[in-house]
């Protein structure tokens, strides 16, 4: 079925709130019944639904600390398991500036830990 280049762009406009979860019943319904006939919008919808999942992830992981050690810091007595607190010795760089990354090299990076 053909769509309408204006369909697409108004439905384009919900996409992202639809991936996230956030629209309304009748706004989310439109949604899912465009998607259902075009193509382009769909694929576009997997790509952001994919990035909404990455997104739960990322906020946990900046709430509770990322998991790994920082550097000039070492695994505490139960020697590095997973989930285990890491204490920094004296004279290590407390308050150092981590490297910074940006949204694609975060989701590389998440990709290459699965």
């Amino acid at each position: 079925m053909f769509t309408s280049f204006q369909d697409c762009r108004a439905i384009g406009d919900l996409l992202e709130g639809h991936a996230l979860n956030v629209l309304d019943a009748g706004e989310a319904g439109a949604v899912r019944a465009h998607l259902a006939v075009c193509a382009g919008c769909r694929d576009e919808h997997h790509c952001l639904a994919a990035v909404a999942g990455h997104l739960s992830l990322l906020r946990r992981a900046l709430a509770h600390g990322s998991g790994r050690p920082r550097p000039g810091c070492r695994s505490g007595a139960a020697g590095g398991r997973p989930g285990v607190r890491y204490r920094c010795r004296p004279g290590a760089a407390r308050g150092a500036p981590a490297p910074s990354l940006t949204l694609s090299q975060w989701v590389s990076r998440l990709a290459c830990v699965r």
